[in-house]
């Protein structure tokens, strides 16, 4: 035991975030110091090692769900470099005063929200209340409702208790000139001076309240000279610099915290002029204000933002994977929260290097593998080894097998029109055949496509090494690919990007066709210029591809038309979907769900159905006095000509998948919420975070990427058959993801919320 010394300054050691809207991370670390109180470091010496007592309490989260609370995430923490970074600036901010912006950058499930309220609590102990660090989720909308959710976490008595350095003057005029002045930092309105005044009185309160949530001034605030507002946005955001100002004036500091900035942002599509001069704008009246503006989003925020708006931005912290050590930390961290005791087992130093570098260091992947390997541990009895850690990691994160990649590539170079021979032996009997050879017809020469499980060891890159070689020494005409079926580490990917005739290729089931089809077709160019294969021969050959490709295609497109019967009969009752039920409630109905969760699962459907259109371009093909034209054609035309395209068909599959999904989690979480929304016990918990985490899983490994090619069905017949302007398509892709990445976590915390 020891105290810290009595000018430490207070500091708290950050969580890194789960990823999604809502995460619960934790990361071991040595206890908060406060002045005064004494604390003790976890450190190896502490750890008690050994098997879990017999049919324990699994202490890890399933879902990982931060939930945001006044102390905090309640989650186990360590000290990253990003931890650092953002806890000094917190702590520099704190200490001067001095306004400023710093950003939190990472990408999914990287630890952005669970630092960002951890800082947030960070705040609130060292200035000791509350209302002086405020989060907010950044809606996928307007500025305007942006601000009206910062009043809602204010409430009128706190605005107005804000204003008690103002008591009513015996002269109304005084004081609003009074305001004014002071608000002459932020804003140059009159309007704000007057609003504010008004508040104070309690017969104009109403009116005035309801002018600074943005809505139209009433007779009331017209007679005292308010105007309405030329741009509602505009004024929205000094009405949230005016309010920051208040707060600083008032307590001194004041935190803000915007989480997922990156959605306001792209609420609209790619952000324009005007939401630029606006975000611009809301920095500067922050810091002008004397007030710490934490904004978090990906890292392609950085990439929408203008120079001018980059310069306005200070540090900006960008989030870091998980060490080895990290891992250990958080996992003797959590069971000595759990069971009183530091200690590691079932898991071991190798598995948890193993398990760090399998999930990418990325902390909602390692939450989730611990969850299931220390279930999987205490069943088996022993401790969590290599092989638990893979199988664990393929299931949980629908990662691909060895097989299933074999018949990736028997796809692609089927596709493509290539002809290949599987296992095929080149050079002496002791050599290990190749996965797939790709011979250049008539020629000895080819290229070959090896595939290799995660390559974690030096040894391992070792061995390929002294295999490409015995290739090359075989048939000097080779070109040979890696494909790699799991992790391979960057140090690692360097050295064999100089063995091999390109660089590795991780499997990613987003690009990896287009990656291996590019690959293979540059080094069959590459081959045929290097043995100077003639003209005529190489005519020939690409025409005979070019059949064996059509022939491919046409087979492709009767087996998916087979397989669509096949799945629709499987959707039918006692399907793995269930019935799809409408989730219209009958009028003076009690709906199923609470108003906010059902309101979630109707905003996903509908940026679904923004995205692709294609629910809508198929009611026009079959509703014959709906005219939906395109170029001409009717509906039904344009829907066909679309689904030519292998692409198309491919993307609306996603779609379809998804929107299935949604609905289907929806189900689920509906049947669970009739039956135990009264009294949930343990056992119900357990299984609304299994249909959480069972949608979470599914959802983030789908293609969503896919969607963006569906612009076509998007944009075209968007607008009504009353003549209306077409709908804006305003999301893509990378946007919808964020609609539907993390729902299951949110909707488990508005349940629970109640």
């Amino acid at each position: 035991m020891r105290t810290g010394p009595p000018d430490s300054p207070p500091r708290v050691t950050i969580a890194r975030r789960a990823g999604g809207a809502q995460k619960r991370v934790g990361l071991g670390s040595p206890d908060t110091w406060r002045p005064g109180r004494s604390y003790r470091r976890i450190t190896e010496m502490d750890a008690v090692e050994g098997p879990p007592a017999a049919g324990p309490v699994n202490p890890f989260s399933p879902t990982a769900v931060a939930r945001v609370t006044e102390q905090g995430t309640g989650g186990s923490t360590v000290v990253t470099a990003a931890v650092r970074d953002a806890t000094d600036q917190l702590d520099d901010y704190l200490r001067t005063g001095d306004g400023a912006v710093v950003a939190l950058v990472g990408d999914y499930g990287t630890g952005k929200t669970h630092l960002a309220v951890e800082l947030l609590a960070h705040a609130r102990r060292v200035t000791g209340a509350a209302g002086q660090a405020i989060y907010l989720d950044a809606p996928g909308d307007t500025f305007l409702s942006l601000h009206r959710r910062f009043l809602t976490r204010l409430s009128r008595d706190a605005v107005r208790e804000l204003l008690t350095g103002y008591p009513p003057d015996p002269s109304a005029d005084q004081l609003v000139q009074r305001l004014r002045a002071d608000l002459a930092e932020v804003t140059t309105d009159p309007a704000f001076g007057t609003a504010l005044a008004m508040l104070l009185d309690p017969s104009t309160e109403a009116a005035a309240w309801d002018w600074l949530s943005g809505h139209p001034p009433g007779p009331a605030l017209v007679a005292a000279g308010v105007t309405p507002s030329t741009d509602v946005e505009a004024t929205a955001v000094e009405a949230m610099g005016v309010l920051a100002l208040l707060h600083g004036r008032r307590h001194d500091r004041f935190v803000l915290v915007l989480d997922e900035l990156d959605k306001i942002l792209t609420a609209g599509g790619r952000p324009g002029p005007e939401t630029m001069a606006r975000l611009q704008r809301l920095l500067g009246v922050f810091t002008s204000a004397g007030a710490l503006l934490v904004i978090a989003g990906l890292p392609d925020m950085l990439h929408l933002l203008s120079t001018e708006v980059r310069q306005r931005i200070g540090p900006i912290v960008r989030m870091s994977a998980l060490t080895g050590e990290d891992v250990r930390t958080f996992i003797r961290q959590t069971q000595l929260r759990a069971f009183g005791q530091a200690r590691l087992a079932p898991f071991t130093v190798e598995t948890t290097e193993y398990l760090a570098n399998l999930a990418d260091g990325v902390p909602r992947r390692v939450i989730r593998l611990c969850y299931h390997l220390f279930q999987r541990a205490a069943q088996a009895g022993t401790p969590v080894t290599h092989v638990m850690v893979r199988e664990v990691v393929r299931v949980q994160f629908d990662l691909a097998s060895r097989q299933d990649v074999a018949a990736d590539v028997r796809r692609v170079l089927t596709q493509d029109g290539w002809s290949y021979q599987r296992d095929h032996l080149i050079g002496s009997m002791r050599d290990l055949p190749v996965d797939f050879w790709i011979p250049l017809e008539e020629r000895n020469a080819g290229c070959c496509v090896l595939l290799s499980e995660s390559i974690l060891k030096a040894e391992e890159v070792d061995d390929l090494h002294r295999r490409v070689v015995a290739i090359r020494a075989a048939v000097p005409d080779s070109e040979v690919i890696l494909v790699v079926v799991g992790h391979l580490p960057a140090e690692f990917a360097a050295e064999l990007a100089g063995t091999f005739s390109v660089e590795p290729i991780v499997h990613d089931p987003q690009s990896f066709a287009e990656d291996l089809s590019g690959s293979v077709k540059a080094l069959m160019r590459r081959l045929e210029q290097a043995i100077g294969a003639d003209a005529l021969t190489s005519v020939r050959q690409r025409v005979e591809r070019i059949h064996r490709q059509q022939s491919n295609t046409q087979r492709s497109i009767e087996h998916l038309s087979y397989q669509l019967d096949e799945i629709r009969g499987e959707l039918r009752p006692a399907g793995l979907l269930g019935v799809v039920r409408q989730h219209q409630p009958e009028a003076g109905a009690t709906p199923p769900l609470p108003g906010r969760v059902a309101r979630m699962f109707v905003e996903a459907i509908d940026a679904l159905d923004q995205l692709t259109g294609f629910e809508r371009r198929l009611r026009d093909a079959f509703a014959p006095h709906r005219v939906a034209t395109v170029g001409g054609a009717d509906g039904g035309q344009a829907l066909r000509s679309l689904l030519r395209s292998r692409d198309v068909q491919r993307a609306v599959g996603t779609s379809v998948v998804l929107r299935r999904l949604i609905e289907a989690f929806r189900e689920g979480v509906e049947q669970w919420y009739d039956g135990h929304r009264a009294d949930p016990q343990p056992t119900d918990l357990e299984r609304l975070d299994l249909l959480c985490e069972t949608y979470d899983g599914i959802a983030e490994y789908l293609p969503l990427f896919q969607l963006d090619t569906l612009s076509g069905l998007a944009a075209a017949g968007a607008g009504g058959e009353d003549g209306a302007d077409p709908v804006d398509r305003s999301r893509t892709w990378s946007q919808a993801r964020s609609v539907f990445d993390g729902l299951g976590g949110r909707v488990r915390q508005l349940l629970l919320a109640g």
